[in-house]
């Protein structure tokens, strides 16, 4: 299991790739990329009430939906997640092109800097789609209507 201090500045989704970089990149580089102060999502997903509300208003909404309004949901969210597979194989061929003929130390390290940014802000372009796709079909997450306060935070 990936320690949490990891999970606060990996995207989860990056598979393999998340494990690359922690086995290449260093603790610094790493702890700069998100303020320690702030829950990891995992913990957040550790309260029981709160996943189990989120849970019931996301069924609600989608409940809602029709049945070919739930299909174009489903289209465009497969086709997000096939973008962003491809945006991830793309990542690592650029790292492969990289790394592979860095000649020292301080070229991998800027090779795996760029490719950290790199996996960071297409995270946050995923995150960001996905979003607007809830919003645009009214489900939560996509908009900014009432929430659950943070545990803890």
């Amino acid at each position: 299991m990936v320690p949490s201090f990891w999970s606060r500045c990996l995207p989860s989704s990056s598979g393999l790739l998340a494990g690359a970089l922690v086995l290449l990149c260093g603790g610094p580089l790493l702890a700069q990329t998100q303020p320690l102060q702030q829950k990891p999502l995992q913990q957040q997903w550790r309260n029981p009430e709160r996943r189990e509300v989120m849970q019931r208003q996301q069924a609600e909404a989608m409940s809602r939906l029709s049945a070919s309004q739930r299909k174009q949901y489903f289209a465009a969210r497969r086709d997000l997640e096939q973008r962003s597979a491809r945006e991830r194989l793309e990542q690592l061929s650029q790292a492969e092109r990289c790394i592979v003929p860095a000649r020292d130390l301080a070229a991998v390290e800027r090779c795996q800097r760029t490719q950290l940014q790199q996996t960071m802000q297409q995270r946050r372009q995923q995150m960001a789609d996905l979003v607007e796709l809830q919003r645009r079909f009214g489900l939560p997450g996509g908009t900014m209507g009432p929430r659950l306060p943070h545990q803890g935070v």
